[in-house]
């Protein structure tokens, strides 16, 4: 048999050997292990398992549980290998140990250990970066786990990124994802690249010669014709909209990914955010998908004699499976497993379409925090009640008819256009207004009012018109204050009449009120009416200066100082009259 055809272990594969050390140490030999079973997988932590024979009823004791070696946290390495010719195929962190008492088999402790990146999958975390790429990102924080890492550089710097309630892990996959990177955990390193199907195979696997079993599928489900990423740009007010570049992207096969493409007929795929997210960003975003479609054109997995030269991100040769499955294969998982007689790997190999954001439903935080069932989206409620909030926190009572029609219901906080110390913009509902409700982390007991809707049953003040020129403010006492965009004009007026008007469109500015008093002021000057007495009175002087100054009375006309008065003036004086007395 060529050597192509074979599996190029460092010893014959007549006899598997593998080695257990615990914080440098080997385990006991007299420890019979049944077996060892590795996981290694694209966007999952690295694993291992261990089975143990162990517990005697006789004794009514498990002797190996009870010893040092296995205790949470202890660190491990696992060798595999040939006639002891072995290398280590897992190093982590032993994470949980258990027994388990079969019926009808022996007893056994089970140990289970993760690589030490698993320390990013506890606990969620918030933060802002930046002028960060997601590279130096996923650095950081790696950093602050203590885990060495390998990232292949992103080409987005953001101004600003915020990671949050979100575990570390989660954070890392998601931005990873959204530059078209992969990530794996290799015995306690990080590494995030993109998929490189190309590279020089590192292990030859021929069907009728060092295949065990075998088994793959085409897959024209997920094979998109043209990928588009959408956006909202605020400068243009338009949706921004970007291609996929063309994937370069090597798979088995001879049927193209273009050829399946036409099965599905999908003229685009699209991948929209409702938000600003800037051109580069959107450009990551649908290559990193168009590359991901395209690894996902073949799938499957191949099972060989155990092999530790072969990891994800290796790539592999397929050969006598047929010219629909020949060719490089990028390999996405190893898995080992082994026992005292044989070990045997499997890879799988391609991608699946499956995007982590949207198959991982507890990225995201529970709703109201898991305290309680949350509510979602926004609700109707109606006011009930605007005084007595029991807490003095400026709350009005509604009810939400979705959760009780008849109860006075429950005590929300009203949003403002401005709120602070003694200040803000000042309207409150009037009870049994409908109000549009909002909840704090999706509480139920934490309701805010978020504004007050009209309908047939409440109808708005203005009829709604397409050129919408008028807007105001109108109160319950028919009190209104109207702005005219069209006569470009503000009209305020109180339900009997008394009014304020000031208008581009003509000109002036009118005071009016309910009495036929009008004080007017225009390109003519300023004009004040009254339908009957116009007093002034004040505290100091009152100056009238002009070009000319006419009074005239129908009646009686007098002026009178009481200490002093003085009438002149520098050209001819003239007094007239039925008779002039000078006293």
């Amino acid at each position: 048999m060529s050597e192509e055809r074979i599996i190029p272990t460092a010893a014959p594969a007549d006899r598997p050997s593998f080695t257990i050390l615990v914080d440098g140490t080997q385990i006991s030999g007299e420890y019979q292990v049944q077996g060892i079973a590795v996981s290694r997988e694209y966007n999952r932590i690295s694993s291992a398992e261990i089975f143990i024979f162990d517990g005697d009823p006789a004794t009514e004791d498990f002797t190996v549980s009870n010893a040092e070696d296995f205790i949470p946290g202890g660190e491990i390495e696992i060798k595999a290998g040939y006639h002891s010719d072995e290398e280590t195929i897992f190093k982590g962190l032993i994470l949980k140990h258990g027994i388990k008492v079969y019926k009808d088999k022996p007893s056994m402790l089970r140990i289970e250990c993760k690589d030490k990146s698993i320390k990013m999958t506890v606990g969620r975390k918030s933060k802002y970066y930046y002028e960060s790429t997601d590279g130096d990102i996923i650095e950081e924080i790696a950093a602050d786990s203590g885990v060495e890492t390998d990232i292949e550089s992103t080409n987005v710097t953001h101004a600003q990124m915020v990671k949050y309630y979100v575990s570390d892990w989660d954070f890392i996959l998601t931005r990873a994802e959204a530059n078209g990177k992969l990530v794996a955990t290799d015995d306690g390193s990080l590494i995030v690249k993109a998929p490189d199907g190309s590279g020089e195979a590192a292990l030859s696997l021929t069907y009728g010669g060092n295949m065990l079993e075998f088994e793959a599928v085409m897959d024209a489900s997920y094979q998109l014709n043209s990928i588009q990423s959408y956006a909202w740009n605020a400068a243009d007010q338009e949706m921004f909209q970007i291609e996929a570049a063309s994937a370069t992207v090597t798979t088995p096969g001879n049927i193209s990914a273009d050829d399946l493409s036409n099965v599905i007929e999908l003229e685009e795929y699209q991948l929209k955010h409702a938000g600003q997210v800037r051109d580069d960003e959107l450009q990551a975003w649908a290559d990193g998908r168009s590359i991901r479609s395209g690894y996902g054109k073949i799938r499957g997995r191949a099972r060989i004699q155990g092999f530790s030269g072969i990891k994800p991100g290796h790539v592999v040769e397929l050969a006598g499976v047929g010219d629909r499955f020949n060719g490089k294969a990028l390999v996405s998982g190893v898995q080992h497993e082994i026992n005292s007689k044989n070990w045997e790997t499997q890879l799988t190999f391609g991608l699946s379409p499956d995007i982590f954001s949207e198959t991982q439903k507890n990225i995201a935080a529970a709703q109201c925090s898991g305290l309680l069932p949350g509510i979602s989206g926004l609700q109707v409620g109606l006011v009930t009640a605007l005084e007595g909030d029991p807490d003095g926190e400026d709350r009005i009572q509604i009810r939400i008819p979705m959760i009780d029609p008849a109860e006075q219901g429950t005590w929300a906080r009203v949003a403002s256009l401005d709120a602070g110390d003694n200040r803000g913009v000042f309207f409150r509902p009037e009870i049994d207004d409908e109000v549009v409700v909002g909840f704090l982390n999706d509480d139920p007991r934490n309701p805010i009012v978020l504004g007050m809707v009209h309908s047939s049953a409440k109808p708005a003040p203005i009829t709604a018109s397409d050129d919408n020129h008028e807007k105001g403010i109108f109160t319950r006492s028919e009190m209104k204050m109207i702005f005219d965009d069209e006569k470009v004009s503000f009209t305020f007026e109180t339900p009997n009449g008394n009014k304020l008007s000031i208008s581009d469109e003509d000109g002036e500015i009118v005071l009016a009120d309910e009495n036929d008093n009008v004080l007017t002021l225009n390109a003519d000057g300023i004009t004040i009416e009254s339908a009957a007495d116009i007093n002034i009175k004040a505290g100091g002087d009152i100056n009238l200066e002009g070009t000319n100054i006419a009074s005239a009375a129908s009646a009686e006309f007098k002026a009178e100082g009481s200490a002093g008065a003085k009438f002149s003036s520098g050209g001819s004086t003239v007094i007239e009259g039925s008779i002039v007395q000078i006293n």
